[in-house]
């Protein structure tokens, strides 16, 4: 009966009880940036989606704040005792992910490069934590789900007015 949503703003994950009391589950800490030429030294997590994994933990991914750098959008493992650890990195402005019955993670990333005016993907990271391009070029893409054959649905266009489309990816 109860909820987990992520809270972007306030940079955690929070639950929802039935009664509609919320509780802080965890907090994502600032990520550390390279030297750069501009004046940020890290970037806050922003996180976007919950997701109960295979092994009944919680998952959330990070879309990252400004400045967008590739590469520095993770998703956390969040254990009962609110402790989180980093599960998966190197990915860049993770809107939504997703499991499939086979075990693997499908990250559905905004954009892939620096800032957000870069296509989108859909990356699978089998059990082994190998990574597979699945589909790129995508634009503004906001949301993923895997049905129980594999096949992987994307929101593209998720922000276009009037332009948005699910697409179907076969296994």
């Amino acid at each position: 009966g109860r909820q987990y949503v992520t809270d972007a703003g306030g940079n955690s994950l929070l639950e929802v009880s039935p009664n509609g009391q919320v509780s802080l589950v965890a907090t994502f800490a600032d990520i550390g940036l390279p030297p750069l030429p501009l004046p940020f030294t890290s970037s806050q997590p922003v996180p976007t989606e919950v997701v109960r994994g295979p092994d009944g933990a919680l998952y959330v991914s990070t879309l990252t704040g400004v400045p967008f750098l590739p590469g520095l959008a993770r998703i956390y493992r969040v254990t009962p005792d609110g402790s989180s650890t980093v599960y998966r990195s190197g990915f860049t402005a993770i809107t939504d992910f997703a499991f499939g019955p086979d075990g693997s993670l499908y990250v559905l990333q905004f954009a892939s490069e620096l800032f957000l005016g870069s296509a989108g993907s859909v990356v699978r990271v089998d059990p082994h934590g190998t990574r597979t391009t699945l589909i790129d070029n995508l634009i503004a893409p906001t949301g993923i789900a895997v049905g129980p054959d594999g096949a992987v649905y994307v929101t593209n266009k998720g922000v276009l007015v009037g332009a948005g489309e699910v697409l179907r990816i076969e296994p």
